[in-house]
């Protein structure tokens, strides 16, 4: 009697595309442990089942090992003496073979199955010539419950190696939580070819195997309740007496004959099981690997609220002061005539210009205005809020994040890109400013001439015209002249002062503009950067999940 008995044609169909999806798996399996690497997750487990995987690929191929595991006295030996139709292992519930696994297989392949078994530690083979198993290697192995800690110890080093197991167990026995809790709830993830067979079925009346086998199903279906794991099948058999008592496991057998199929399987579900367990440790499993550690409504008012703080160390107002009075300063040497290129030479050689007169040095003294405490404050808030829903193992990365020192320090190093990445920021010029100049210039002859004519006017009192002024009165020409340079010299310097003013400010504006978006973008990166970083490994380790999934079938 048997359950969930799929046939052998939908078997091996799925065992092709298995052994066609290995190579995805592994490279999945890859993919996985870097991101659980850049996690900080333990991957032992996942790198023992990589280096199983690539040591087993370079053996035998057209041969797989098939184990008989369970407790003392449930009838190991006497099914592999029913399916081989004489003595191969000694049946007892102490036995010379105990300590030691027995290999039955065929004689044809001995020879090239010889390292396979080398390396699973069977010294004891025995040789059958049934060209139908010609493909199977049968390994019993130790009693599990055995009062020898050596045997279950073997046991454990060899399961990790097989390619497909036979759980076999008794109607006394087929509940026994060391066959389930140590053995069955562990490894039946990992595999893909095995089967629960229940022997000594001849004990059990009708209706009580109906019993035991619907208990047993559904013990089965609980184990594996939350894994991507299907129920392995159940055969009843009874190795006592005629050989046909064990007909429903040699049926099995011969349906899943294809032996790289089997290994392959067997690899796949090993990656399947390596990558869903860092997945799961990950919270990177299913929908929970596609939910945000941090909010990111939450995650987004901390960004604001910690851009609002870095420019307010900026202090954009400042710099915006600072191209203004930049601006003035270019064009005092074009627009204000021979006095402005020797004022501009003053200020440039005193360094009052550059305290005062260059944005670009103030953007780049913000340390000097402030510190990063205040900004890291909502991205730290933000990220610590996010600890209680966050996996625990990903919750030291997460704390790691919120550090105030790095935090700070980030946050520094983000601004101080975003500053070195401006423009050049030189100051506007305009062709008005020339124009300006020439006048001024022109003017400055002016004044000199007048400022020599009033005093050889005053000393020698030369004969001169004079003109009449509103509200002045007469006035001789040299004064007139002299006060006509000057109305012009004043008029030419304010008419540069509110132009380039204005253009200043303008241009302040534009600077002010691209330094906000500049900050703004560099702060929305590294804020939660370290964050990222752990989402990223998440993402990678879910993908990863789903692509071995779908590569194993």
């Amino acid at each position: 009697m048997t359950t969930s008995i799929p046939g052998e044609r939908a078997r091996r169909l799925a065992g092709r595309r298995r052994a066609s999806g290995i190579d995805r798996c592994l490279v999945a399996l890859d993919d996985a442990i870097g991101a659980a690497d850049a996690l900080e997750l333990d991957t032992a487990r996942a790198r023992a089942v990589q280096a199983e995987a690539h040591e087993r690929l370079g053996l035998v191929s057209d041969a797989y090992v098939l184990a008989l595991v369970g407790g003392t006295g449930v009838g190991k030996s006497s099914l592999l003496n029913a399916l081989a139709g004489r003595t191969v292992s000694e049946a007892g519930v102490r036995r010379p073979t105990t300590a030691r696994p027995v290999a039955w297989v065929a004689t044809s392949a001995a020879p090239r199955v010889a390292p396979l078994l080398d390396r699973l530690g069977a010294g004891e083979r025995r040789l059958h010539d049934v060209e139908a198993l010609e493909g199977v290697v049968i390994l019993d192995l130790p009693d599990v419950d055995s009062l020898e800690p050596a045997n279950r110890e073997t046991v454990e080093q060899i399961l990790p190696r097989v390619d497909a197991v036979a759980w076999i167990t008794d109607p006394e026995k087929y509940a026994d939580a060391l066959l389930h809790d140590g053995f069955l709830r562990r490894w039946v993830p990992r595999l893909d070819r095995q089967v629960v067979v229940l022997n000594k079925s001849d004990r059990l009346a009708p209706g009580d195997a109906d019993q035991v086998l619907s208990h047993l199903s559904r013990v089965l279906a609980t184990e594996l309740t939350g894994t991507s794991t299907s129920r392995p099948d159940v055969l009843l058999v009874s190795a006592a007496g005629a050989s046909e008592g064990v007909a429903p496991f040699r049926a099995w057998l011969y349906e899943g004959i294809d032996a790289k199929a089997v290994v392959a399987g067997r690899l796949a579900a090993s990656t399947v099981e390596a990558v869903e367990r860092l997945a799961r440790t990950a919270g990177a499993w299913g929908e929970a690997g596609t939910r945000p550690l941090v909010d990111p409504a939450r995650r987004r008012r901390a960004v604001e609220a910690s851009v609002t703080e870095v420019l307010r160390v900026v202090d954009l107002r400042g710099a915006e002061r600072q191209a203004v009075a930049a601006t003035r300063a270019s064009a005092r040497p074009r627009g204000a005539g021979p006095f402005g290129a020797v004022t501009s030479f003053v200020y440039r050689a005193s360094g009052r210009e550059r305290r005062v007169a260059d944005p670009a040095e103030y953007l780049r003294g913000w340390r000097g205005r402030g510190v990063m405490t205040r900004a890291a404050g909502p991205v730290r808030e933000a990220v610590l809020e996010s600890l209680p829903a966050a996996p625990s193992s990903l919750r030291g990365s997460l704390a790691a994040a919120a550090e105030p020192g790095p935090l700070e320090g980030r946050l520094a190093a983000a601004l101080d890109r975003a500053v070195a990445a401006q423009p050049e920021l030189r100051p506007p010029t305009s062709l008005l400013w020339m124009l300006l100049g020439l006048g001024q210039t022109a003017n400055l002859v002016l004044l000199v001439f007048a400022v020599v004519w009033t005093i050889l006017w005053v000393l020698v009192r030369p004969p001169v015209d004079s003109v009449d002024l509103p509200l002045i009165g007469r006035l001789s020409m040299p004064f007139a002249l002299l006060a006509l340079g000057l109305i012009i010299g004043f008029v030419l310097a304010r008419l540069l002062s509110i132009h380039a003013g204005f253009i200043g400010r303008r241009w302040a504006r534009r600077v002010a503009a691209s330094v906000r978006t500049g900050v703004e973008a560099a702060i929305t990166d590294e804020a939660f950067a370290a964050v990222d970083r752990v989402e990223v490994a998440r993402r990678a380790l879910s993908v990863a999940a789903r692509e071995v999934e779908a590569a194993a079938g």
